[in-house]
């Protein structure tokens, strides 16, 4: 939720430099905000499904997870290439808004923090501390590699 927020975001400020830009550049105002709000679009879509991906990849043995995870990625990578070769053949829409709306995925990514802490906030939660190695290691002595043995003997 905190990515898709940042996407949104960064959508909703972008869309005026979108039609700034298609105004300066004599194209159709209308289209390059449309092909702006389609790259928006696409990377709510693409966070979705990597989302997806991964909780169903973190079920699976590590080969298969592996493989999930690889083929997730290359789904959306092909997706977006037919995307972009669509907006390319196109004369009316603009591949260049399209890619650097997309692109609000990885800046949104780097942003997270932020809307962590701002979602924190507004919804007046708190992030668990985080404990040493030696403190967890005294709540979880099993997981200590050198007392299972201990135990055996």
């Amino acid at each position: 939720m905190e990515l898709e927020t940042g996407i949104v975001f960064i959508g909703i400020a972008g869309i005026f430099f979108a039609g700034l830009a298609g105004y300066a550049s004599e194209k159709n105002v209308f289209w390059m905000c449309f092909s702006w709000g389609f790259g928006i679009v696409t990377a709510c879509v693409s966070a979705l499904d990597m989302y997806n991906v991964l909780d169903k990849a973190l079920d699976l043995p590590e080969k298969e997870a592996r493989r999930k995870i690889y083929f997730g990625y290359l789904k959306r990578y092909v997706i977006l290439g037919v995307l972009i070769a669509i907006f390319c053949i196109a004369e009316r829409l603009s591949p260049i808004a399209f890619f650097v709306a997309y692109m609000s995925l990885k800046i949104s990514a780097y942003l997270q923090p932020l809307t962590h802490k701002a979602y924190n906030s507004f919804f007046g939660e708190k992030d668990p501390e985080s404990i040493s190695q030696e403190e967890y290691d005294a709540l979880h002595p099993e997981l200590v590699p050198g007392n299972e043995r201990e135990g055996t003997r």
